[in-house]
């Protein structure tokens, strides 16, 4: 007679289980609104009462919990607290089967809620939608279900879009949308507008004065940090990122590029860096200015200037702004800058300017080494000679102006938007009316070109036109000559010192010229 060994039962998971021993089912309900609005509370609220009577009222059924998401996407389950404490709980033995309004109150990610349908049916516990009457434990609930959750997904794709244009049509008609809770200098009033905070905005002018007079991105965060300044976050670390993001930001100078980002996956809410992939829209003059424009065309002109220092090779060499004389002096010879060391000549320990070529001994140079004393006292000698020159050097400066006045542009900044807002509203015509407009954008974006050339040439000029008169009035002003050194001058009026054998020649800003033998 064969043997016969029992192999007991497994214990069972999920609705089977619980109906051999106790014949009740504990159901769990889930629902969520979309938004926080008063109406979709008010909707939570009836979706929560709704379950707790429906599973109360069924003689089988005993409750296992109402989890609800409130104001949360249901693109992605990342940040549904509920759903996935639900999830939890029916892989710990807690709940048997979940019932919900409809597929797209579950989910209109399709993979997320297969997957999660799958994985709770292996469970064996049912899932059991009322508004499309499926139950997952059914043949033919997952062919429905699939076909189900693709409209769903649908659904949120096209409602994505429909936010998309929204946004689109506010960019096209100038509406500017910011967060200014993460806006260094600005708040925003009762109508969304941006409004200066004055605290703020003092710390956003001496970001950019310090700037200007040299200092670094590091050295300004540094700095901030040091005088316990907080960040538009309210964070005690400031980063040199994050100060050079301040100094770029056109919307300082009451301007705002719109569209700098856009959402390339509407699933995962996934954004990226606007790259020329979709329009962009620029508002002149929306808000109130912190920053003159003049002052952040200087900015944005300096941190070019810093960006592209390269040496005689080429190669990209990186700025330093630990002294006011670095980046400004270069050697006759072969062309390259000086950089300052420390030196010890036998014993003498002194500051010294040499050729980077000498340095590295990269070339064949021979420039000689400039004492930085000497250099200081030749800058001061210079200005002293424009001072006590003024009737030559004032008539040459006022030339200078005639000069740079002359240089006009054909087409100002202004006309050519005029232009491209006409070709805007052309497009926008054509485009409601599914007609090709190719060649309008195509001509807009050359007149943005053109728009930018005569900015810049514009912000140049009066550029030239300030320094000249800086110096004007620096001239005029000094009624006895300098004695002392002052590296703020060197910051505001040196644009260049050359080095040769027997001379030092410094070059102003305002294209004034002055040799002092050395």
């Amino acid at each position: 007679m064969p043997k016969v060994t029992e192999i007991p039962a497994k214990k069972q998971v999920g609705s089977l289980a619980k109906k051999k021993e106790t014949r009740k089912l504990r159901v769990a309900a889930y629902c969520r609104v979309s938004t926080d609005y008063e109406e979709q509370a008010s909707s939570y609220q009836m979706q929560i009462q709704h379950y707790t009577d429906v599973i109360e009222k069924n003689p089988d059924w005993v409750l296992a919990g109402i989890f609800a998401d409130d104001g949360i996407s249901a693109t992605s389950t990342k940040h549904r607290e509920q759903f996935n404490k639900m999830i939890q709980d029916c892989k710990d033995g807690k709940i048997d089967m979940i019932i919900t309004k409809s597929i797209s109150r579950f989910a209109r990610n399709t993979v997320d809620c297969l997957n999660y349908i799958r994985e709770l049916k292996a469970l064996n516990i049912p899932i059991y939608f009322e508004k499309e009457s499926i139950n997952t434990m059914d043949a033919k609930g997952e062919v429905l279900l699939t076909i189900m959750a693709s409209l769903a997904q649908q659904e949120s794709e096209s409602l994505s879009q429909n936010v998309t244009i929204g946004i689109k049509h506010r960019f096209q008609q100038g509406k500017v949308m910011v967060n200014a809770n993460c806006f260094l200098g600005y708040d925003k009033d009762e109508d969304g507008h941006l409004v200066v905070n004055p605290e703020q905005a003092e710390i956003v002018k001496r970001i950019f004065r310090e700037y200007l007079e040299g200092a670094s991105c590091q050295q300004i965060a540094r700095g901030l940090e040091h005088d316990g300044i907080l960040t538009a976050r309210g964070n005690k670390k400031w980063y040199d990122s994050a100060i050079r993001r301040i100094l770029e930001n056109e919307k300082y100078m009451g301007d705002a590029l719109l569209q700098k980002t856009y959402t390339v996956d509407f699933l995962k809410k996934k954004r990226s860096r606007n790259n020329g992939d979709v329009p962009q829209y620029y508002v002149e003059d929306d808000h109130e200015a912190i920053i003159p424009k003049e002052l952040f065309m200087k900015v944005q002109e300096e941190m070019s200037r810093r960006g592209s220092q390269v040496d005689c090779k080429g190669r990209k060499r990186g700025f330093s702004s630990n002294h006011c004389f670095t980046g400004l002096i270069f050697c006759a010879e072969c062309g390259e800058q000086f950089r300052r060391i420390h030196w010890n000549n036998r014993g003498c320990k002194s500051v010294v300017w040499r050729c980077i070529t000498r340095l590295d001994k990269t070339g064949d140079c021979g420039a000689r080494t400039v004492y930085e004393t000497e250099l200081k006292n030749a800058f001061v000698d210079a200005l002293n000679n424009l001072i006590s020159d003024s009737d030559s050097y004032l008539p040459i400066l006022q030339n200078n102006i005639a000069s740079v006045l002359m240089m006009g542009n054909p087409e100002s900044a202004e006309s050519i938007q005029a232009r491209i807002n006409e070709l805007q509203q052309l497009i926008i015509n054509k485009a409601s009316r599914q007609e090709d407009y190719d060649a309008e954008a195509k001509e807009v974006l050359r007149l943005r070109e053109q728009k930018e050339s005569a900015m810049q040439n514009d912000t140049t000029r009066n550029e030239n036109l300030d320094r000249i008169r800086e110096l004007q009035k620096f001239i005029t002003s000094q009624p006895d000559t300098i004695t002392e050194f002052d590296e703020t001058l060197v910051r505001h009026l040196l644009a260049r010192v050359t080095v040769f054998d027997q001379k030092l020649v410094f070059e102003f800003k305002s294209g004034v010229s002055v040799e002092i033998e050395n």
